[in-house]
């Protein structure tokens, strides 16, 4: 009778989980699709990569991803260790203003970023993106850092001070790579929500040599026009597809790390 049911169970999960791939896969299959008509496969990505911005753009943002990761890794892995395994004074109180940077909408804080930018002189460079997607990512990089700390033993932390090991010498021998699935997962994160980015350099970058890759469409269909001012959608779909290329092949090739990253934390005793 359990054989039964499990077999039922296993077989509307199966149906489910087909409905849910078929609902997510569907609009990549449209671009893709859509990506060949016109002038054809061929000469629609050929035009993509022979136009003047392209590559740039794709430096751009391979630049911005870059820096962002190291700043977040390097943070976050900080500031957990500290709030895990330290006793910083008023610990609680700074773990609750991380916490706050996950609950201010982003919209709110243009406005004062903006301000901050004009003051500093900022928006013809890089940081102008590296700083606001890093202040985005770094509260929920904390959370999850210092959950998974959390979990490492502290006998561990106890015997390396009796042979005499100081804080930053615990962190680079013990904490870090004890905490190298979770690191790949922040990694990860950082890297697709930055190359996802579009909104930060379309409030604060006013130089179009360092827009990132994101922006590469709307600059390609208005430079793609057809003799009836029509925009020509084939190379513009491609565009996407090209885009989109990295972060499928991120997820493809470090689906495991990902959800082994995901689930040490919580299997750790």
């Amino acid at each position: 009778m359990l054989i039964g049911k499990d077999k039922k169970t296993t077989i509307i999960s199966q149906l489910i989980l087909t409905f849910l791939a078929i609902i997510f896969s569907l609009p990549i299959l449209v671009m893709f699709k859509i990506s060949f008509i016109g002038k054809g496969f061929v000469e629609n990505y050929l035009q993509v990569l022979r136009f003047a911005y392209t590559w740039k753009f794709f430096y751009n943002s391979l630049i911005v991803s870059t820096f962002t990761i190291l700043i977040v890794l390097t943070l976050s892995i900080i500031a957990a260790y500290s709030l895990s395994k330290l006793k910083p004074i008023a610990k609680n109180t700074f773990f609750n203003l991380i916490l706050i940077g996950l609950m201010v909408p982003g919209a709110a804080l243009i406005v004062p970023i903006f301000l901050l930018f004009l003051k500093f002189n900022l928006f013809k460079s890089y940081l102008a993106m590296i700083l606001p997607i890093s202040a985005g990512i770094i509260p929920f990089a904390i959370l999850l850092f210092k959950n998974y700390m959390d979990n490492i033993p502290n006998d561990l932390i106890e015997a390396a001070k009796i042979d005499g090991a100081g804080p930053l010498y615990i962190l680079r021998k013990i904490i870090l790579p004890l905490s190298s699935s979770i690191s790949v997962v922040v990694i990860i994160w950082t890297f697709l929500m930055t190359w996802n980015d579009y909104a930060t350099a379309l409030f604060f970058v006013r130089d179009k040599e360092l827009l990132p890759v994101t922006h590469l469409p709307n600059y390609f269909n208005m430079a793609t026009m057809s003799a009836g001012n029509i925009p020509d959608y084939g190379p513009f779909f491609a565009c996407l597809v090209l885009i989109s290329l990295p972060i499928m092949l991120v997820y493809l090739f470090l689906q495991k790390y990902i959800e082994d990253g995901i689930t040490a934390g919580a299997s750790k005793n």
